[in-house]
C-alpha cells in the first residue's frame, strides 16, 4: 500500500503536463499555475493528459507516480468540471453530430422495404 505521491513523483507529472501545455502553445499567465495551466489547455490536449494519466495509474511500476498521476487526473477534472463546455457556447449543432444524423439516415434510406 502507499503513502501517497511523492515529491519527485509529483514533479515527474507535472512536467508532463508542461510538456503538453507547450506542446499546445499555452503561455504566460496561463502557466502561473498548475490549475491554471489545467484550465488554458485545449481540448484535445486535455484527451491527451487525461491518457497519459490513466496510462500511468494503469502501467507504471512505482507505486508514487500511480498515486501522483491519480492525484493530477482529480485536480485536471476538478478545474475543467468548472469550466463552461466549449462546444455549447454559441448553441449550435456540432459538425460530428450532423454527420452522424447524416450517416443515420443514409442507413435508414439504404435498407430494402420489407413486402
Amino acid at each position: 500500500m502507499s503513502n501517497g505521491p511523492t515529491p519527485a513523483s509529483l514533479s515527474a507529472v507535472q512536467s508532463r503536463i508542461d510538456d503538453l501545455a507547450d506542446q499546445a502553445g499555452v503561455e504566460g499567465a496561463a502557466r502561473m499555475s498548475v490549475a491554471e495551466t489545467l484550465a488554458a489547455l485545449p481540448w484535445p490536449f486535455r484527451r491527451r493528459l487525461v491518457l497519459t494519466l490513466q496510462s500511468l495509474k494503469a502501467f507504471s511500476p512505482d507505486p508514487g507516480m500511480q498515486d501522483a498521476a491519480d492525484f493530477f487526473q482529480l485536480k485536471a477534472a476538478e478545474v475543467w468540471a468548472a469550466m463552461p463546455f466549449e462546444g455549447h457556447r454559441d448553441g449550435t449543432t456540432s459538425e460530428t453530430a450532423v454527420l452522424i444524423e447524416r450517416e443515420a439516415e443514409r442507413r435508414l434510406a439504404a435498407r430494402p422495404k420489407k413486402p
